[in-house]
């Protein structure tokens, strides 16, 4: 009776974490910064990992993902059609506002980039930039 029970109880878990959601993959993320998302618009860019963030100036968010930053930038590109696109020191930059800003003006306006880290040598990792003024 007893394994009966655990492996319904298995199954039962595998159902419904299967039917949940998948709206952020980062489970260390906090509530705040998963609805500061959420209403802000800005999906989280498949299968990176969350990494860290800051709220002392302005909402930070960090996500590190295997992907380059030409692709991670194509895709937000795709799904943010509405954001303006500004070319910072050869950084493709992301922004929720008219086009024509300049890179001192995005302090004001939620946007994202990816770039290359260099945190571990050899490493091909790109790390996802989030910024959401206060």
């Amino acid at each position: 009776m007893q394994k009966i029970m655990f492996f319904a109880t298995m199954f039962l878990t595998v159902v419904i974490v299967a039917a949940a959601p998948a709206t952020i993959c980062a489970a260390d993320m906090a509530a705040s910064q998963q609805k500061l998302l959420e209403d802000t618009g800005i999906p989280v860019y498949p299968e990176a990992s969350f990494t860290t963030g800051d709220d002392s100036v302005a909402s930070m968010l960090w996500f590190k993902s295997k992907d380059s930053p030409e692709k991670i930038m194509d895709w937000y590109e795709e799904k943010l059609s509405g954001w303006s696109v500004l070319l910072a020191n050869g950084t493709k930059v992301l922004y929720l506002g008219p086009k024509g800003k300049e890179a001192k003006d995005l302090l004001t306006l939620p946007h994202i980039w990816a770039r290359t880290t260099d945190e571990t040598p050899g490493s091909k990792d790109s790390e996802i930039t989030i910024r959401i003024p206060k």
